[in-house]
């Protein structure tokens, strides 16, 4: 349901990750950046447990707005002094209900054991943010599968409050809603008659809405031009039926990442 779980903690900074194609915008130069970091984060929504992560980051944005990064995708993306959008295509993760745990790095989880796999899919990312004076930002990014289009489509729209913004050191607050059509939120939190058999969760149809909630704060340090630390907090929520789900075994759940960072 995530990408990497990294980059899924350190989307705490704006919205989810699936939402931050359009954080980084067109350099007036090209930029390299590359990183290595660890984040915690439920090994699915509504587990009970955590799982810590281990990915490196590679991150080229072009000056004409063209990007390609590990977080981010494969996209486009433009400017103004109020407004920015950005289009890519990146990837959904599988969730699947066997827990794997190599080299520190956790995955599945046997809270899901009789579920089945949700399958990776490809998905187009269509992101915009508009600026409010110099303090505040809105955005709002639609998630579209382009494969295992069953698994269905998200809305994500934050908002994002700088805090401090320093030489070295900025820090920000941001705040988030996800919302899923009929379709994404029965793949993740619904249960069919089959998956309850095998699984013993009731049986579960959750209708389309908003699932999830997310408040975070990000502190961002430059140790020099090249060298920054990345550090991210926070807390996330399920929402409606979400919440409701047998496979909602808990709503309310911490996220976090540090990632140290080098840009050419």
């Amino acid at each position: 349901m995530k990408y990497r779980l990294l980059f899924s903690c350190l989307a705490l900074a704006g919205l989810s990750l699936n939402a931050s194609a359009a954080d980084a915008p067109p350099a007036k130069t090209s930029t390299l950046t590359i990183g290595a970091g660890v984040g915690v984060s439920p090994r699915f929504a509504g587990s009970k447990e955590n799982q810590v992560g281990l990915a490196p980051l590679l991150d080229y944005q072009h000056e004409s707005g063209f990007f390609a990064s590990t977080m981010r995708g494969v996209g486009w993306g433009t400017e103004t002094d109020v407004f920015k959008f950005s289009a890519a295509l990146g990837a959904r993760g599988e969730r699947s209900d066997k827990k794997r745990n190599v080299l520190g790095t956790g995955g599945g989880s046997d809270e899901l054991k009789g579920m089945g796999k949700v399958k990776a899919s490809a998905v187009g990312l269509f992101s915009a943010g508009f600026k409010l004076g110099d303090s505040a930002e809105l955005r709002a990014a639609l998630e579209l599968p382009l494969t295992q289009r069953e698994n269905g489509r998200a809305l994500h729209l934050g908002a994002e409050l700088p805090l401090l913004q320093g030489k070295q050191d900025s820090l920000s607050l941001s705040a988030s809603a996800s919302y899923g059509d009929a379709k994404y939120l029965r793949t993740y939190f619904g249960v069919t008659p089959t998956q309850s058999a095998a699984s013993g969760y009731a049986l579960f149809t959750p209708k389309a809405g908003f699932y999830k909630t997310e408040l975070n704060l990000a502190w961002t340090h430059r140790v020099d031009d090249h060298w920054s630390v990345v550090t991210t907090g926070g807390v996330s929520h399920l929402l409606g039926d979400a919440g409701k789900s047998p496979l909602a075994r808990r709503k309310t759940a911490p996220e976090g990442a540090v990632l140290l960072t080098y840009t050419y």
